[in-house]
């Protein structure tokens, strides 16, 4: 035990080192920025401004009111999509690409054992998300601040909403990353990431928001009526139970069994 609390740091350094050089993780950062912006920005400007054509009413649909309130409402909706995807496809990377590639028999003969690998792929995964979350909450208030001319007053707030919902989301994206263990690719895990993003944008749609772990930040960021603060503690539990399993996969992996 005490020479993997030992190699721990070290292997946290090079999971946090592969996971900067990937394309995927590079990709994933860019894309998600980039819609985020699109999407909330343009979509805000679209239906203050453009209220009589066909996006400028889909746009005002999802703008609760206007001002910083309805801003961030619709920003929660386009963090949450792009921080689940971006989140579950590089989770689902980070754990399928060793069964993929083949280097998991590799694995079993260094010093750090499996669990302390899986440990520090998931301490990487996290910190990344969750960067990338306050990320995309900066470049949200920015362009409503800058580009949309809205007052400083609720600039703050809606930064703070905006990176707690996105970090919530980001973290209960953990069982991808079991998903991606238990049936040894990463293809598993996506899938079950797209499912989630389905199901969770379904159940919002439909009023079930406030009972599916994923849908419930952004709901909570968008509706505060609808969803009370301690719910937020359902995603903490939801990204706990994925980390736990991920753990216990990893540390019962065996050569050669399915």
């Amino acid at each position: 035990m005490a020479a993997g609390r030992g190699t721990f740091p070290v292997v946290i350094d090079l999971e946090a080192r592969k996971l900067a050089r990937a394309t995927v993780a590079r990709v994933a950062t860019v894309a998600a920025l980039v819609l985020v912006l699109v999407t909330t920005a343009g979509g805000y400007a679209a239906a203050m401004h453009a209220g009589d054509t066909d996006l400028g009413r889909k746009a005002a649909s999802m703008v609760t009111s206007p001002g910083w309130d309805g801003y961030t409402a619709l920003g929660a909706t386009s963090v949450g999509v792009t921080m689940l995807l971006a989140a579950g496809v590089v989770m689902s990377w980070s754990a399928g690409r060793e069964f993929v590639d083949g280097t998991i028999v590799g694995l079993f003969a260094i010093p750090p054992t499996l669990r302390t690998i899986a440990t520090a792929k998931m301490v990487a995964v996290l910190t990344w998300a969750t960067i990338l979350g306050v990320v995309e909450a900066a470049v949200l208030t920015t362009a409503g601040l800058l580009l949309l001319g809205l007052g400083p007053g609720g600039a703050a707030g809606c930064f703070a909403v905006l990176a707690l919902s996105a970090a919530l989301i980001g973290g209960s994206a953990l069982p991808v990353m079991w998903a991606a263990t238990r049936w040894r690719g990463y293809l598993a895990g996506i899938g079950l990431t797209l499912a989630i993003l389905v199901g969770a944008n379904l159940a919002a749609g439909f009023g079930l928001g406030p009972y599916i772990p994923w849908s419930i930040p952004m709901v909570w960021a968008a509706h505060h009526t609808e969803v009370s603060t301690p719910l937020l503690a359902v995603p903490v539990m939801t990204a706990a139970i994925g980390a736990r399993i991920t753990y216990r996969s990893w540390d019962r992996l065996q050569l050669g069994a399915d």
